[in-house]
């Protein structure tokens, strides 16, 4: 493998985004405009299982980063399957690139874009909307990382499965929605259905929110974190096994454009 290579894919990914930065800011936009309108209703919901001093942004800025961080799902497929739109997917497979080499080459910018945006979140939760972790919220980086390898992985994964831009968009929705309501980042996890809590570990979103709840609510440290960080690490690893199974490069895709 060669860094120059990936690192080739890699600024010309950066420079696509830079072009058409309305897509990377709806991960940004989207998920504080929700925070506004549901801080006031879960701050009932924690009071009421006993988190009397919870003024409801424990609840919604880790909600709605982790929701809002879904959409890289949605932005991974895009990146390759825009290539079929443009017309390059042949030049770039004809190119001295291996398979690995562009898939990091597109998928490193995404995770990077991730981390920015739960940096954001997490900034702005504490800043506009008076965020107060029990814990040290540094705590949450390495579980942050990891998470954000695995929905890229993810998005990746989804492009090897689907057939065309319309498949991927959909199924890209359907996740961040259902595994949103699922995975406690809809609706405190404490509320939700008995059979939702069953289903609610193969989520990555229970994950990530338990990460979070265990340091912003309860307090704690790395140590509680480390569940957490393992599951997320396990799901990255089957989704990468996935896209390795069934992403053929030489495969005809559909896209919208």
């Amino acid at each position: 493998m060669s860094p120059r290579r990936v690192g080739v894919i890699l600024r010309h990914e950066l420079r696509l985004t830079a072009r058409d930065p309305i897509s990377a800011m709806v991960l940004v936009v989207f998920p504080l405009i929700t925070m506004a309108f549901l801080k006031p209703a879960f701050r009932a919901a924690l009071q009421q299982v006993g988190y009397a001093h919870a003024n409801g942004a424990e609840q919604a800025v880790p909600g709605e980063a982790v929701i809002g961080a879904f959409f890289i799902v949605s932005l991974t497929t895009f990146a390759f399957f825009s290539e079929f739109g443009w017309m390059t997917w042949d030049r770039l497979r004809a190119s001295s690139a291996t398979s690995l080499e562009i898939v990091l080459g597109k998928a490193i910018p995404r995770v990077a874009i991730v981390l920015v945006q739960l940096a954001l979140m997490v900034g702005l939760g504490v800043a506009v909307f008076g965020l107060h972790a029990k814990g040290n919220l540094l705590a949450l980086g390495p579980m942050l990382v990891v998470f954000s390898v695995s929905l890229v992985l993810l998005g990746v994964a989804v492009t090897a499965v689907c057939r065309t831009a319309q498949q991927a968009s959909a199924f890209a929705t359907v996740g961040m929605v259902l595994f949103g309501a699922i995975g406690g980042a809809l609706v405190p996890y404490s509320v939700l259905p008995l059979w939702a809590k069953r289903v609610a570990p193969a989520t990555p979103t229970y994950w990530a929110m338990r990460g979070f709840r265990s340091v912003v609510l309860d307090g704690r440290g790395l140590g509680a974190l480390t569940a957490p960080t393992f599951a997320l690490a396990g799901m990255g690893v089957l989704f990468a096994v996935v896209a390795l199974r069934r992403l053929r490069f030489d495969e005809a895709k559909t896209s919208w454009m």
